[in-house]
């Protein structure tokens, strides 16, 4: 891209605002840390450790490290699978250094920092469970990493609906992530481009058009999320890369169980078993939900704007297991098993008016493997990473019988009913090496590496029962990924993380692409409360191998058409953390624009719940965020996210089913919502608790793009062809109890608590979408 454009000079300028900024707060670091000289802070210093567990010395995941100094957390991190954990770039001087882990009691130790690097180990006693230690004080689920602004979901401290889905929590603690159609999650204006690393392995995606989770959020521990600044170590659909981390609950052998019922013939339960016995950990997970509004309605009543439900019952069902051996103080293992399916009608109709009878089945597994080694006795001294994972997906799509034909191979008139039955397994390995370091220099090398098997079975019928286009094939690809990252930290005050990263994506009829991917990241960090980065990221976005149905318009003889090829991006990104450790609060500020040529959307075939991946010339997005975590002593907490973004593009839509050369000029996703914010409150005092979410969405695509002329500016609201903004309210209240020894927590949840009618998405590219009414859930979970 050039470098005169608009966006960039806007980046530009605000990067330099940022770094001004950055230099003001910097000129006040001599009275913020009064005890230090500027000689000693100069010289950069770390801390390495491992915590583990007291009684059955495993160690501890996600444990949270802090260095404290004069009352301000200077810098922050959480263990790995090993328990380790490393404070680097450091000034010399007086700390204390806190660890505190959820079922844990919290541990302080002081410490001088002087030459060299300081191992500190630390040994966590757990926590008598009491009602007390069950529910103190308020937590907001989500926080930001002081050092690489990454967002932070805790599932211990959410109270959300027993009905959210995993993609629904991500939109509502990430911030520019908008509410799309069934549950779905657009971040940053893009569809699907997001990986799931499950306790340390990416979890390859599902077929192409799934709509179904991958796992239960049940399972959930604490995620992570990366939208921006990338290592060269994570590759394929980066646009948002959340790190899962599973649970096995404290203690020894216990059971955890949920019941819940509510609106529209909503049920679930859910069922949890877990034990630890000295070095080995195992958790098992089943749950099941079942609603006579498994999707959004598609139509609303006149004049009222009331949804209309009809033929929309659904079921999913999850199943997962996990086993976890720290084989001793340098291996740790993890098994982990999981299995999903899901059957639901399609209540789909974009044409209007005809009430289809569809139904779609879906199943998803995995299971992965991952041994961690450490090298020596110091984390310094390197580690070892190696995983193995196979994914198992499959969708089968059925019309109704006696449905009217809709949909058309363009330019032919003749309407097809369609069919799909489509099964894909994704094999792979994933390997990381933390070479040995000395003094400020780390780097770490690596590869990841899958082979996609699948098989396609897509048919068409016309009104008379003949066959029209279709495709009944084996496909086979897959892809190769070998990255090398390093870091480099001499001083207190700034990091520098370069990496390169080589990928080659082998799909059916496009054949092998490759490409070279720079990375570069400036971390800087001018006061103990503030931390800076500017980024610059080459990307490569695999599309995906089982998406094979690329059939031609008719007019093409139903012949095989063009392929779905690689996306290709150039990335920046500037971005700003700022604390206030007295008030507990945290803001995150960023800015960032990508531009893809050329980018990767999917479209929907009219009529169905199939859909095919497709190539858009050109996609320009640009985005300013920010995140407000609040989570002062006391009861209330809360956070704010605010995105305001543009998702456009420009040029031909090729591939899948879409016609050639369509749309013309710039145009608006329709995954492109203008501004979305969410507000969270959350009230907890000893036995009870009480919280609210607020959602704000200026308006996903209404129609055709070529309705109104589109203006490109981040400003530029194109209100003429999107839906009207809509606000609505989540509530949740519940309390908890001991009987018999056991805790008992009652809850109840209600979405759409002002029961607004709105519509969430238009026709264009997809089909219309109406905003659920309101729902209320009544839950009792009881623990062991």
């Amino acid at each position: 891209m050039a470098t005169g454009t608009p966006s960039v000079r806007w980046l530009g300028r605000t990067a330099v605002a940022m770094v001004l900024a950055a230099g003001a707060a910097r000129s006040t670091l001599a009275q913020e840390l009064p005890g230090s000289s500027r000689t000693t802070r100069l010289a950069a210093a770390a801390i390495y450790g491992t915590v583990t567990d007291s009684g059955s010395g495993q160690p501890l995941i996600s444990a949270d490290v802090q260095l404290v100094r004069e009352g301000h957390v200077l810098v922050a991190t959480t263990t790995s699978a090993l328990g380790r954990y490393a404070l680097r770039g450091l000034e010399r001087g007086a700390y204390a250094l806190e660890v505190r882990r959820l079922g844990f009691r919290p541990a302080a130790q002081r410490l001088d920092l002087a030459d060299g690097d300081t191992t500190i180990d630390v040994v966590l006693v757990p926590a008598a469970l009491t009602l007390d230690s069950i529910t103190v004080m308020a937590l907001s689920p989500v926080a930001v990493d002081a050092r690489t602004g990454n967002q932070v979901f805790q599932q211990e401290t959410y109270h959300g609906s027993p009905a959210t889905t995993t993609s629904q929590t991500v939109q509502q603690a990430l911030a520019g992530a908008a509410r799309a159609p069934t549950g779905e999650v657009h971040i940053r204006g893009q569809h699907d481009e997001f990986t799931y690393y499950v306790d340390g392995i990416p979890i390859p995606p599902g077929i192409s058009g799934s709509l179904s989770e991958v796992f239960s959020p049940a399972i959930l521990d604490r995620m992570e999320f990366q939208t921006g600044g990338w290592d060269a170590e994570y590759g394929n659909r980066n646009t948002a890369v959340m790190h899962v981390d599973t649970r096995i609950p404290v203690g020894g052998a216990g059971v955890q169980g949920s019941l819940d019922a509510g609106s529209f013939g909503a049920a679930g339960l859910s069922l949890l078993a877990s034990g630890n016995v000295g070095r080995l950990g195992v958790v098992s997970s089943v749950a099941q939900r079942v609603t006579d509004m498994w999707r959004e309605p598609v139509m609303q009543a006149a004049g009222t704007g009331a949804p209309i439900n009809f033929h929309n019952t659904g079921s999913d069902r999850y199943g997962f297991g996990k086993l976890q051996y720290a084989a001793g103080a340098r291996d740790f293992i993890t098994l982990d098993l999981s299995v999903s399916a899901t059957q639901f009608e399609v209540p789909f109709d974009s044409t209007g008016g005809i009430r289809l009878d569809d139904r779609q089945h879906e199943s998803n597994g995995f299971a992965t493997l991952a041994w961690h080694h450490a090298s020596g006795a110091r984390p310094a001294d390197g580690e070892l990473f190696v995983g193995v994972y196979h994914r198992e997906s499959a969708l089968r799509y059925t019309p109704g019988v006696g449905e009217p034909p809709q949909f058309t191979f363009y330019p032919d008139t003749t309407q097809y009913n369609v069919s799909e039955d489509r099964t894909a397994s994704t094999t792979g390995i994933k390997l990381d090496a933390l070479l040995p370091s000395a003094g400020p220099l780390q780097v770490k090398t690596g590869f990841d590496a899958s082979l996609v098997g699948a098989h396609e079975h897509f048919a068409s019928l016309d009104a008379q029962g003949a066959a029209g286009p279709s495709v009944d094939a084996p496909v086979h690809g897959g892809d190769v990924g070998l990255y090398l990252q390093g870091s480099f930290q001499p001083s207190p005050f700034w990091e520098l993380r370069p990496g390169l990263r080589y990928d080659v994506h082998t799909a059916p009829l496009a054949g092998s692409a490759t490409q070279l991917s720079p990375r570069l990241r400036l971390n800087l960090f001018p006061s103990a409360r503030t931390s800076l980065w500017l980024y610059y990221g080459r990307l490569f976005v695999p599309s995906p191998v089982e998406d094979f149905h690329v059939l031609a318009s008719a007019g093409q003889g139903g012949q095989a058409g063009q392929p779905t090829y690689p996306e290709r991006d150039h990335f920046f990104e500037v971005g700003l953390v700022h604390r206030w450790p007295g008030a507990g609060m945290s803001l995150k500020l960023d800015a960032y624009h990508k531009e893809s040529t050329p980018g990767v959307d999917d479209n929907t075939l009219p009529g169905t719940a199939v859909t095919a991946d497709v190539n858009v010339a050109k996609i320009r997005i640009t985005g300013l965020e920010s995140v407000l975590a609040v989570r002062p002593d006391g009861p209330l907490s809360g956070y704010l996210n605010v995105a305001l973004s543009h998702a456009s593009a420009h040029g031909p839509i090729t591939g899948g089913f879409s016609p050639t050369a369509y749309p013309t000029g710039w145009y608006d996703l329709d995954h492109d919502q203008r501004l979305s914010i969410v507000g969270n409150l959350s009230y907890e005092r000893r036995r009870w608790y009480a919280g609210a979410t607020g959602i704000f969405g200026s308006g996903l695509t209404n129609g055709h793009p070529s309705a109104a002329v589109n203006g490109t500016g981040l400003f530029d609201f194109n209100a003429a062809v999107k839906v009207p903004p809509s606000f609505i309210v989540n509530a949740s209240a519940g309390s908890t109890v001991r009987v018999l020894g056991r805790a008992l927590r009652p809850a109840v949840f209600v979405d759409n608590l002002f029961n607004l009618h709105y519509v969430l998405k238009g026709a264009f590219t997809s089909g219309p979408s109406i905003g659920r009414p309101r729902t209320l859930l009544l839950r009792l979970d009881v623990d062991r």
